[in-house]
């Protein structure tokens, strides 16, 4: 077992001698000096080749990348180069189990790039937990860069994927990078701090947790906390010390604990705040496709819809807008939206977001017969 983590030459997925070829999975390598230490078995996908690199980031970490191509390719082929969610877990494909993401590398006929973020899985440097915002942004920056010169990526024909947090890092990691496209599912363009207090508005008015007629001066405190805490970067501690009456709100938010915010350090949120997302999204001249689900629990219609009626105001035709009716944040599908917060009787139906994404990605990259 620990031969196999620490390999970084070929690995083939499945080689026992005598198998049934109709069962073989289709081949894995670990490439690179980045020793497999997870505990997490190799990732294998029924018609991709999957490859376990490394990318390096300006200040010396070496980041765990996986990278998948449909099986038997010889020629470079168009990619997409994900952006991840806010949640500190892996971005390996779960074993055994279809999700979007797996789906789109296997139909889009595209290379898929992933990079795992800093002291995540395989990844050197201190945890996901510990990272700001500004050094995620860079490390896609410079993963994206590097990514282009992999020998089964074209490089005048990468696509940004963001996914939820992803959707705000997606046009940041694009600019000046020479990208073909963009697409976002499950986050906007308005300010940080609009976005968090939308966050809230939705929790106070579908979680149960306050009373309608108390939901008023619940936001009000919430929004002066929030103020305080992204705007005025002030620890949570700051915020009550210096106003009494907020002392208590902290608690109240969802995601909160006393030294980070949704697993994220105070800072990484700071300086999400001061980021102009609409700004970055105006300066991108390429494709965008937003996608948004009806039931959404975190993120507004009108923060995704922003994206898109802002850059066809700019360049008509260029932005196309996806609504999932029924879909949630992770686009399953629910009878209404309180039922969705709560996460009861769902449903999956990944071909509602994977079939017109494969599609506009076709055609983005010139794949689409």
């Amino acid at each position: 077992m620990m031969m196999r983590r620490m390999l970084t030459g070929l690995i083939l997925a499945v080689a026992m001698a005598g198998a049934n070829p109709d069962s073989l999975k289709a081949e894995t390598r670990v490439t690179g000096d980045l020793p497999v230490t997870s505990d997490v078995a190799l990732e294998q996908t029924d018609g991709l080749e999957t490859e376990y690199g490394v990318i390096t980031t300006s200040e010396g970490l070496r980041l765990r990348s996986v990278v998948t191509r449909p099986e038997g390719t010889a020629e470079r082929l168009p990619a997409i180069f994900v952006t991840q969610w806010v949640s500190c877990d892996s971005i390996v494909f779960p074993e055994g189990r279809d999700t979007q993401l797996r789906l789109l590398a296997q139909r889009s006929g595209m290379v898929m790039i992933r990079v795992e973020r800093s002291g995540t899985g395989d990844s050197e440097g201190p945890g996901c937990d510990k990272l700001d915002y500004d050094t995620e942004v860079r490390h896609y920056r410079e993963a994206l860069v590097q990514a282009k010169q992999h020998s089964w990526v074209d490089p005048q024909r990468v696509v940004i994927l963001g996914s939820s947090l992803g959707s705000t890092t997606a046009p940041l990691v694009a600019q000046n990078n020479d990208v073909a496209g963009v697409i976002v599912q499950g986050g906007g363009a308005v300010t940080y701090l609009e976005r968090m207090i939308h966050f809230e508005r939705l929790y106070v008015e579908r979680s149960g947790v306050v009373k309608p007629e108390d939901i008023h001066p619940e936001m009000v405190q919430r929004i002066a906390f929030l103020q305080h805490y992204l705007i005025g970067q002030k620890t949570p501690e700051e915020v009550a010390s210096a106003n009494p009456d907020l002392a208590d709100v902290w608690q109240k938010i969802r995601g909160t604990d006393p030294e980070n915010h949704y697993g994220r350090p105070f800072a990484w949120h700071w300086q999400a705040a001061e980021k102009n997302f609409l700004a970055a999204w105006l300066s991108l001249d390429v494709p965008v496709m937003v996608a948004f689900g009806e039931y959404e629990q975190f993120e507004s219609r009108h923060g995704h819809r922003m994206i898109v009626d802002m850059i066809n105001r700019k360049s008509p035709g260029t932005a196309l807008w996806l609504e999932i009716k029924q879909a949630d944040h992770g686009l399953a599908l629910y009878p209404d939206a309180y039922s969705a917060y709560a996460y009861e009787n769902g449903a999956t139906a990944h071909q509602l977001y994977v079939a017109p994404v494969s599609q506009w990605l076709q055609h983005v990259v010139g794949l689409a017969k």
